[in-house]
């Protein structure tokens, strides 16, 4: 995806193509890196989060925010048709990666 989003934006610097190109462009490239990120990642931490609640792997609390993480995470693809929704892309975004952290510190290695 990092790939991508470079390629659009350097054909987006070009200034030998059209006006609406250059608008179509930066949307291609807000929704590949933006939406494009926080979906998938709230996906995942809402499958860790589903998973580790059924096993009790995880405590209640890392749970219940993993999941309130994953439900913003999929209400942030609502930016593209509603920019006041902005602020959800980073509210995915940050507390996911220390969220990640956390449980990587916190789930066991073996099941007992």
């Amino acid at each position: 995806m990092l790939v991508l989003t470079m390629l659009l934006n350097g054909i987006q610097c070009s200034c030998h193509i059209a006006k609406f190109v250059v608008y179509t462009l930066y949307y291609v490239v807000f929704a590949v890196g933006g939406v494009g990120y926080s979906v998938p990642l709230s996906l995942l931490i809402a499958g860790v989060s589903v998973t580790a609640g059924f096993m009790k792997v995880l405590p209640r609390w890392l749970v219940i925010f993993g999941l309130l993480l994953g439900v913003c995470g999929q209400l942030s693809w609502f930016s593209l048709v509603f920019p006041k929704l902005l602020f959800l892309i980073p509210f995915t975004r940050f507390p996911g990666f220390i969220w990640l952290i956390i449980v990587g510190f916190v789930m066991p290695k073996t099941r007992a």
